[in-house]
C-alpha cells in the first residue's frame, strides 16, 4: 500500500496547507457556502443514495482543492460544498450536485458519482493539523481539530478537503475522519457495502460464468477437442479442492480418485487444469508447483504430465514451464507499483514540475514497464511452443493464482481471435481469474487484515492488453476506456467477481449472508448504452465491415446487414488469427490513459488519444455508409436517404444544431472520459459528444459513386 512514509524527507514537505490561505483569497472559494447551507441536506442528497445506503457523517462548508489544475499555485482550485459519508462512499455534495447528469464531461457512473469516491477505492488517509501531515490507519487516533485531510485513492488520485470554514465547536471534521477509516477499512469481508446493498439483483447471462458443465462443455466443443479432455465432478461441494471451482477440465484418462490422490503433493492442491486448445490439439494448461520434494511428489507429477501426453495428437511430451522463475513474484510488482504511485501522484503543482524534470528516470526506477514487458515475453515463448513447435504446455508456478493467470490469458489473446472479442474477453477473466481463484479479495486490499498480500496483478495484466493494443489497434473490439473502467470497477466494493479469493470462498461468504451480489460483466447496472458505446473500439468494427465486403461473402440486406454489423460481438468465432507481438524495450509504452487522467497537467487539451478515437469513429461511420450505397446501387434500388446509425459514441449525427463543430473538440482533454478539467471548465454548452468534423462524402459528392442530391439531402436532414 502506498504511504506518505514511502516518500523521500524532502517531499514530506511538498504538502500545501489551504487552511492558512489569506481570507481575499477564499472570498471567491466560499461564495455560496449560505445558500448551500439554506438546503435541506438530506433532501438534496437523498436521490443519489443507492438502496441500503446510509448517511453517517456530513460537514457543510467543507472546501475541496485541486492543488494540480495549474490554475492558481498559490491557493490551489477549490468547491466549497457539503462532505457526506456514507457505509459506501465520500461524497462531496455542492448546490449544482443535482445536476451533474446534464452538464458534467466525463463518464458518467449510474452509482457513482463524479465527486463521489467509494470507500473501497481509499489507499490510505492523512490528516492535516498545525501545518502537519500524518497518515491515519484504522483504529489510529484522531485529532479533535482537524485542519484538513487528503484522500489517496487506489485509481492514482488525490483529494483534499478543508475543515477550515466549518464551526469548530460541532467536531464534525473528526466524525467524518472516524467513519472513514471504520468503514473504509473493515476487518471482515461482509462489512462491504455489496453486502449491505438492498437492491434487486437478476441473474447475468451474458457470458458464461464457468460455474456449471454446460459451461465448460460449450468450451471443449467451441475448440473441437471434447474427446481427449473430460470435465471432473470430483470436487462437489469443494470437497477435496477449495482452492478450485466444483467443476474443472483434466485430461480423459485421468480419474477423480488419481486426482484426490495426487492433490495433496500440489502447493494449495492445484493439479493440472486445462486452459485451452488449439485447432492443432495442441493444449494450454496451468498448475501449482510441488508442494514437497519427495520422490512419491514426483511420481505423482510423472503421472500428470503422462495423462497430459496422451491428449497430444501425436503423443508428444508436454514442456513444463515455472513462470515463475522469469516472471516477477507477487512482492516485485508490488513494490513496483507503490513506486508507479508515487510517481503518478504529485501533492502540488511544484512537485509535479520537479518530478516532471527526471520523470523518465523514476519511471525506469518503477520497473513496472520492465514488469510488464517480461509477461509479454513470457507469453510470447508459450505461444512459440504452441503454435510453432507443436507442443502441449503446462505453466507452473506456486500457488497457480497469479503469474499463471496473467500468462494463460496473453497467450489466448495472441492466439484466439475470440478471446479479443467484448464478450470472449469477458468470458477469459471470468474463467482464468475469477472461477480459476485469483485472491482478488486479499489482492485488492478491500481487508485491513490483508494487506501483506497486496499485489495489483490484475492491474499488470491490464497493462499487458493494453500494450496488445496499441500495437494492433483493429484487433480489439474493446478500447482503452474499457480496460481502464475495468480497473475502477475492481474498486467499488459492489461486484462479486473481484470481491473474493476463490469460489470457494465466494459460495461460503454468499450463503451465510444471504444475499446476492452483482457481476461487473453486467455494465447496464453502472452505466447508459450511451457510456457503454464508449467501449467500443471503432477500428474493429471498421475491420470487421471489411471483411464482410470481401469478394465471395454473401451480400446482405439492408436492414439485416446494419443489424448483423453492429452486433458482431456477440458471435464467437473460431479463427487461426494470431498475433505477432514485438517485445523489445522500444515497443514497451506507457499507459497515461490509467495513470495520469487526474492530472490535469499531464493532459493535452483537444488532442491524445480521444482526439484519435473521435476520427476512427467518424470514419468507420463513413465506411458502413458508402457501402450501403454502394450495395444499393449494385442492387440498381434507391440509395438510402437517410445515414446508419451506428453504436459508437461519436458520430457525425451526434453533434448538436447551432454548436460550432470546428471547436467542439478543443473542450476535451487527453484524459477523455476520465476528467473534465479541461479548458472548458464549467461551459454551459459543451456536449461532449460533439464532433469536430464532416462527413467524408461531402468531398465527394461529385464522384459517379452518389448523386449531388442525395448528398445534399443527406447533409441537410442531420439527424
Amino acid at each position: 500500500m502506498f504511504t506518505l512514509s514511502d516518500k523521500k524527507k524532502k517531499n514530506r514537505t511538498s504538502f500545501k496547507s489551504y487552511v492558512d490561505i489569506q481570507p481575499d483569497h477564499l472570498i471567491g472559494l466560499a461564495v455560496g457556502a449560505d445558500s448551500f447551507n439554506s438546503k435541506d441536506l438530506d433532501g438534496l442528497h437523498e436521490t443519489r443514495l443507492l438502496p441500503g445506503e446510509l448517511v453517517i457523517a456530513k460537514a457543510p462548508c467543507v472546501l475541496r482543492f485541486n492543488a494540480l489544475t495549474g490554475q492558481d499555485h498559490e491557493c490551489g482550485s477549490g468547491a466549497t460544498g457539503a462532505l457526506v459519508v456514507t457505509n459506501f462512499k465520500v461524497s462531496f455534495v455542492t448546490s449544482t450536485t443535482d445536476d451533474w447528469q446534464t452538464v458534467y464531461q466525463g463518464q458518467r457512473n449510474r452509482m457513482i458519482g463524479p465527486d463521489d469516491i467509494t470507500l473501497t477505492n481509499i489507499a490510505s488517509v492523512s490528516q492535516v493539523v498545525n501545518g502537519k501531515s500524518r497518515q491515519l490507519t484504522a483504529g489510529s487516533s484522531v485529532a479533535s481539530s482537524i485542519e484538513a485531510i487528503q484522500l489517496y485513492c487506489k485509481d492514482f488520485r488525490i483529494v483534499t478537503f478543508s475543515f477550515r470554514l466549518c464551526r469548530k465547536k460541532d467536531n464534525q471534521s473528526r466524525a467524518i475522519v472516524n467513519t472513514i477509516l471504520h468503514h473504509a477499512f473493515p476487518a471482515h469481508a461482509n462489512l462491504l457495502f455489496g453486502f449491505e446493498m438492498r437492491r434487486r439483483i437478476t441473474a447475468f447471462t451474458g457470458i458464461p460464468l464457468y460455474r456449471m458443465t454446460k459451461d465448460w462443455d460449450y468450451e471443449l466443443r467451441r475448440l473441437h477437442c471434447s474427446s481427449h479432455w473430460r470435465i471432473s465432478l470430483g470436487n462437489e461441494n469443494f470437497a477435496v479442492l477449495e482452492n478450485l471451482p466444483e467443476v474443472f477440465v483434466v485430461p480423459a484418462s485421468l480419474s477423480d480418485n488419481q486426482l484426490r490422490k495426487a492433490a495433496p503433493f500440489f502447493i494449495n492442491k492445484r493439479i493440472p487444469i486445462w486452459s485451452w486448445s488449439s485447432v492443432d490439439g495442441v493444449s494450454l494448461l496451468r498448475m501449482s508447483t510441488l508442494q514437497i520434494d519427495t520422490p512419491e511428489a514426483h511420481s505423482q507429477l510423472a503421472s500428470m504430465l503422462y495423462a497430459i501426453t496422451l491428449t497430444h495428437p501425436h503423443l508428444k511430451e508436454p514442456h513444463l514451464l515455472e513462470v515463475h522463475k522469469g516472471c516477477p513474484s507477487v512482492s516485485d510488482i508490488q513494490n513496483s507499483y507503490s513506486k508507479l504511485r508515487e510517481m503518478c501522484m504529485p501533492e502540488s503543482e511544484k512537485q509535479f514540475w520537479q518530478q516532471d524534470e527526471r520523470l523518465l528516470g523514476m519511471l525506469e526506477a518503477t520497473q513496472w514497464l520492465g514488469h510488464v514487458r517480461t509477461c509479454l515475453a513470457t507469453a510470447v515463448d508459450v505461444c512459440k511452443l504452441i503454435s510453432m513447435k507443436k507442443t502441449t504446455t503446462v505453466i507452473q508456478e506456486p500457488g497457480d493464482s497469479d503469474l499463471n493467470c496473467i500468462v494463460s490469458c496473453l497467450v489466448q489473446l495472441i492466439l484466439d481471435s475470440s478471446t479479443r472479442h467484448l464478450s470472449g474477453f469477458q468470458a477469459l477473466i471470468q474463467r482464468e481469474w475469477v472461477t480459476l481463484g485469483h485472491p482478488f479479495f486479499s489482492r485488492l486490499g478491500h481487508l485491513r487484515s490483508r494487506e501483506e498480500l497486496q499485489a495489483p496483478v490484475f492491474l499488470l495484466f491490464l497493462d499487458c492488453v493494453w500494450q496488445l493494443a496499441q500495437q494492433f489497434p483493429s484487433a480489439f473490439e474493446f478500447t482503452e476506456t474499457y480496460l481502464t473502467t475495468l480497473w475502477d470497477s475492481t474498486h467499488t466494493g459492489l461486484f462479486e467477481t473481484f470481491l473474493f479469493d476463490s469460489e470457494y470462498e465466494r459460495q461460503k461468504i454468499v450463503s451465510s449472508s444471504n444475499v446476492k451480489l452483482m457481476s461487473v460483466w453486467d455494465w447496464s447496472q453502472q452505466f447508459s448504452n450511451e457510456d457503454i458505446s464508449l467501449f467500443k473500439n471503432p477500428l474493429y468494427l471498421l475491420r470487421e465491415e471489411l471483411e464482410l465486403a470481401k469478394p465471395g461473402l454473401k451480400t446482405i440486406p439492408d436492414d439485416a446487414g446494419k443489424a448483423a454489423i453492429l452486433s458482431l460481438s456477440s458471435v464467437w468465432r473460431k479463427s487461426s488469427g494470431i498475433l505477432y507481438l514485438d517485445v523489445s524495450a522500444a515497443s514497451i509504452k506507457f499507459w497515461k490513459q490509467c495513470y495520469l487522467r487526474w492530472i490535469p497537467l499531464a493532459n493535452i487539451v483537444g488532442g491524445g488519444s480521444p482526439s484519435s478515437y473521435l476520427q476512427h469513429c467518424i470514419l468507420a461511420e463513413e465506411v458502413i455508409n458508402l457501402r450501403q450505397q454502394i450495395e444499393s446501387m449494385k442492387a440498381d434500388s434507391v440509395p438510402r436517404r437517410t445515414r446508419i446509425r451506428t453504436n459508437l459514441f461519436f458520430s457525425y449525427t451526434s453533434t448538436k444544431p447551432g454548436m460550432p463543430a470546428a471547436t467542439a473538440n478543443n473542450f476535451r482533454t487527453s484524459a477523455f472520459p476520465f476528467s473534465s478539467n479541461g479548458s472548458a471548465g464549467g461551459s454551459g454548452y459543451f456536449d461532449r459528444k460533439a464532433a469536430s468534423c464532416v462527413p467524408l462524402h461531402t468531398y465527394v459528392k461529385h464522384s459517379s459513386l452518389v448523386s449531388m442530391e442525395v448528398l445534399e439531402d443527406d447533409l441537410s436532414e442531420s439527424f
